[in-house]
């Protein structure tokens, strides 16, 4: 799939003409996604047209094409900015802890907090490509997979901290990485997929926590 082609840009980004230009550009590019993410979750991807988010988002259908190429365009850009946001939230809570066991305590918390927030988002998603990583990489290219490569990096490095500070037991960092990602997608997938879920997401993050920290546990 081809990625979203932008409006050209002057390059000139110092001229107060040039800025005001780019603010109302992007003004109008989220205009769009937002109307799209409303219809993909009430009605689906599939059956979202573009015609109706041209409706939705008050532009003319030229001018829709001006900013994407074409839904899935719009489809993945909605999810790169969603993964992005996601990767900034979890650089942001490591920053404000000290020990390794603590920073991945916080990754599974704003992991979880923030599916719980966008629900509606990550349901459109779970339920038309029936996956996380298993299907990124395939159904939205290079540039979504290397935000979530980032996650898997983050928590790789994290550990890659606790094994030289004496916190964790020597094991392959991206591995445990990868088994800690699969562990909390394969919650997310489960609960988004609830009509009407009895318990918090964000509730669970405590006893995954603490299976997944006791199984790195360094032995004392």
């Amino acid at each position: 799939m081809a990625i979203a082609e932008e409006m050209p840009i002057m390059k000139s980004s110092t001229s107060p003409r040039s800025e005001r230009k780019q603010r109302e550009y992007e003004a109008r590019r989220d205009e769009i996604l937002s109307a799209a993410e409303g219809l993909f979750s009430k009605n689906g991807f599939f059956k979202t047209s573009m015609a109706e988010i041209a409706v939705a988002a008050q532009f003319a259908m030229g001018t829709l094409y001006k900013f994407f190429k074409s839904k899935e365009d719009i489809y993945i850009s909605l999810v790169e900015s969603k993964v992005e946001e996601m990767l900034q939230q979890l650089e942001q809570a490591v920053r404000n802890r000290q020990r390794a066991e603590d920073k991945i305590r916080e990754v599974i918390r704003v992991k979880l907090a923030f599916a719980d927030q966008n629900r509606d988002f990550f349901r459109i998603y779970v339920s038309e490509w029936s996956g996380f990583e298993w299907t990124v990489k395939s159904a939205f290219g290079d540039r979504v997979w290397k935000w979530y490569m980032a996650q898997i990096d983050l928590v790789a490095n994290l550990i890659k901290e606790g094994i030289k500070g004496g916190e964790f037991r020597n094991v392959n960092p991206k591995d445990t990485s990868l088994a800690l990602h699969g562990m909390l997608n394969s919650t997310i997938y489960v609960w988004i997929l609830q009509a009407s879920p009895k318990e918090s997401l964000v509730a669970k993050g405590e006893w995954l926590g603490h299976l997944f920290l006791g199984g790195l546990e360094a032995k004392r």
